[in-house]
């Protein structure tokens, strides 16, 4: 295990992601996008077998399975004490069909499984070397699977960096998690960006998150330029960029001019931006990627969630899909 690995490690053993506490049923992210996602693309998440790589304390993704009883999820992490957390609310809840591992992502000789789903939402930026361990994820997928990631971004956090600077001079840049949690509340720093909010949570709770957004050890960020170099090195036919945060919103991703439609009410629409002749006429020249970097420098993302692809993922869908028309191949 590298030094890196090994400080994440520490981190998160004393301070279990996203609370310490068992049989927390409010983290509704993973449950959420794949219900969406089922109904967008028509896919029968029942009989699947889904990856959560990097579970943490498993409270997103307890709520996963407790919507999709008919799938079978695998949820692994590197972490004792979180793993611990997400078995005890496994049993407190009744869950049945999820299957915890102790894995480390950077391991390239031990293969989790074969998935149709795998996730990593909001892990690669722990990694000390995150294209490595999405290439490995990507050795458990199947032939027509896909993986879900989500991504801190650059633009929109900025301020959130801004005030972990604040606190890394403070500390003289030494690792000091008792002290740092202390200075960030001190400090009266709010966990306002989109993920982080410990409104009515216990004092663990919100330590936790204080560590995980202003102490994190390792806190890599993306734009949509550095998201199409992790891919390319991935293994995988293709990407698209599935949803943004900005603070505390989201939206679903869509790069069409016509703005939202369908089935997802809630999702960009660079229509707004675009209010001439002159503009619309721009836009309507720039490929895929260009419109990619737009949206970053229009929408400020401080998340991304990102769908890859494998060759057969998208055979189904057809043409027009928002996935389809936003896809990106990358091999």
């Amino acid at each position: 295990m590298d030094e890196m690995t090994r400080s994440v490690s520490d981190m998160y053993t004393r301070f279990p992601y996203p609370s310490p506490t068992k049989g927390r049923r409010k983290y509704k992210e993973l449950s959420n996008l794949l219900a969406v996602f089922s109904l967008e693309s028509g896919v029968d998440l029942g009989g699947k077998k889904i990856l959560d790589a990097g579970t943490g304390t498993g409270h997103r993704l307890a709520e996963a399975a407790l919507m999709f009883k008919d799938t079978s999820f695998t949820a692994v992490d590197l972490s004792q004490a979180s793993l611990a957390v997400a078995k005890a609310t496994a049993q407190e809840e009744g869950i049945r069909n999820v299957e915890f591992r102790i894995h480390n992502l950077l391991d390239d000789d031990v293969r989790i499984g074969i998935f149709d789903v795998v996730m990593s939402m909001g892990v690669l930026h722990c990694l000390a070397d995150p294209h490595r361990g999405l290439r490995n994820l990507v050795k458990n997928i199947a032939d027509a699977g896909i993986v879900f990631l989500y991504l801190y971004g650059k633009l929109g956090s900025r301020e959130r960096m801004r005030r972990k600077q604040v606190v890394a001079t403070l500390l003289r840049h030494q690792v000091d998690f008792d002290c740092g949690v202390q200075m960030v509340k001190d400090l009266g720093f709010a966990l306002d960006e989109y993920g982080w909010s410990y409104k009515n949570d216990d004092e663990a709770t919100i330590n936790g998150m204080i560590v995980d957004a202003y102490l994190n050890v390792n806190d890599i960020l993306y734009d949509c330029d550095d998201i199409h170099n992790l891919m390319a090195q991935s293994g995988l036919r293709g990407y698209a960029i599935y949803g943004i945060t900005t603070q505390d919103s989201g939206w679903f991703f869509d790069t069409a001019a016509s703005g939202p439609n369908g089935i997802l009410p809630r999702t960009t629409n660079v229509a707004q931006f675009l209010k001439t002749d002159l503009l619309r006429d721009a836009y309507a020249k720039l490929d895929v990627r260009e419109r990619y970097r737009l949206f970053d420098l229009l929408y400020q993302p401080n998340g991304y969630t990102v769908i890859g692809f494998t060759d057969r993922a998208v055979e189904h869908l057809p043409a027009d899909h928002r996935l389809v028309r936003n896809a990106i191949a990358v091999r």
